[in-house]
């Protein structure tokens, strides 16, 4: 905030902003429930008399608290960057690990993580849950990296300002190690922080990786890098097609698309596995062609197997729904359920508090792939044309990735899905 006695005080400011939050965003939204707006309008009030004893940061959270109170992933209030410990973590399915760090920090990679500033990592988890839009299994991914943030848990009584004290366990050793916050330069952002598990091909990289050499990685990750990528499995006789959160460095998705489909034609006696584990969104348009024309291409006894996770996400969850939809009976759910309902919100419209120029994410349109349901002035115009209803994304087979796994160069997924090819 300005800090300039000629304009308007930091706290006339901050009440200008609130009332503008107040107008612009709490009584436009479109996902509150009159009931929900309501109580979110209370707490104002109290924060507009907080104003001069609270920082800025806490403020941006306490309007954050609000936005999630909009129940939907996709309206949120982004909170700012921070400077954070030179860890990185990764959720497996028993515990949550260090992936990467920093050169100083390579002792603790592998590490599991116990403790943060003297707490269990799930009460930690929780206090944030509040201040971050999306349903639980979303909330658990985009906290991972609030975690490692000092300023944010010290916004919410956590913690110190500029460090964060840590109990990790490594083999048999218990660690105890209290870490600054510092600026790393790039990082992934924290919607592809999944890709911290294999390394960076860049010597320049500041980086240090629990698993170096991307060629000992299996399939799901050997070519992550690429966004769009696809293979033949002559052995097993399966066609793998993987999307994730990079899909934009495909150079041409419809012309792999095509190509993939071409080549199909030739092996139409090989079950499909479509992997959008790691999607976590974009422009769904550019893959309807694969879930139309797929399943048409293969023998009626052939299968489609569908990867998913909690990673899976907005245009992950359409293309997803678009493709349990045109496989019918082919298909075979694996993995995890998705990270956000069939039924949500997108398309989001920016508002700006003039002052603090915090930004405020609110969605515009509305997407149902659960039942189809269609409104003139609420579903995006797209779904007119691409919408299905897919009812539910069930899993068939549930397989989480264990840090055991993931050390031995496994995927527990492609094992599975080869054991029902043969």
């Amino acid at each position: 905030m300005s800090t300039n006695t000629l304009e308007k005080t930091r706290s006339e400011q901050w009440m200008e902003d609130i009332a503008f939050f107040e107008s612009e965003f709490i009584e436009q939204a479109k996902t509150y429930t009159d009931s929900s707006r309501a109580a979110t309008k209370k707490p104002l009030a109290g924060l507009k008399k907080a104003v001069d004893e609270l920082s800025d940061l806490q403020i941006q959270l306490e309007l954050s608290k609000a936005v999630v109170m909009a129940d939907n992933g996709h309206t949120s209030l982004p909170l700012p960057l921070q400077e954070r410990i030179p860890l990185r973590f990764y959720r497996f399915s028993d515990g949550i690990h260090v992936v990467k760090t920093d050169a100083l920090a390579t002792p603790y990679l592998g590490a599991k993580l116990l403790k943060v500033n003297a707490m269990d990592v799930d009460t930690v988890e929780r206090a944030l849950f509040p201040y971050v839009s999306g349903t639980e299994s979303w909330k658990k991914f985009k906290t991972l990296g609030l975690i490692t943030a000092p300023k944010i848990l010290h916004a919410l009584e956590l913690g110190k300002k500029d460090s964060i004290a840590l109990r990790l366990v490594k083999g048999k050793d218990t660690l105890d190690v209290t870490l600054a916050a510092q600026n790393v330069e790039r990082d992934r952002s924290w919607f592809e922080a999944w890709a911290d598990l294999y390394p960076i091909q860049d010597e320049e990289s500041p980086w240090t990786f629990l698993k170096g050499k991307i060629e000992t990685h299996p399939l799901y990750l050997k070519h992550a890098e690429e966004g769009v990528f696809h293979t033949f499995d002559e052995q097993e006789k399966i066609a793998y097609f993987q999307i994730n959160s990079f899909w934009q460095k495909c150079p041409d998705i419809k012309v792999s698309i095509k190509v993939f489909h071409e080549i199909l034609k030739t092996k139409r006696d090989y079950n499909v596995v479509f992997d959008l584990r790691f999607y976590t969104g974009g422009n769904y348009g550019v893959f309807t062609q694969l879930a139309t024309k797929s399943p048409k291409i293969i023998n009626d006894d052939q299968k489609i197997f569908l990867v998913l996770s909690d990673k899976t996400y907005s245009a992950g969850i359409v293309t997803a729904a678009r493709i349990k939809h045109y496989a019918k009976d082919k298909l075979v759910i694996v993995g995890e359920s998705v990270g956000d309902r069939l039924r949500f919100w997108a398309e989001g419209k920016a508002i700006t508090l003039p002052h603090s120029k915090v930004k405020i994410y609110s969605a515009q349109k509305e997407h149902d792939w659960e039942h189809n349901k269609r409104s003139f002035f609420k579903t995006h115009r797209a779904n007119y044309l691409y919408g299905v209803a897919a009812k539910n994304l069930d899993i068939d087979q549930e397989i989480k990735l264990g840090f055991h796994d993931y050390m031995e160069n496994n995927d527990p997924v492609w094992e599975w899905i080869v054991s029902q090819s043969r």
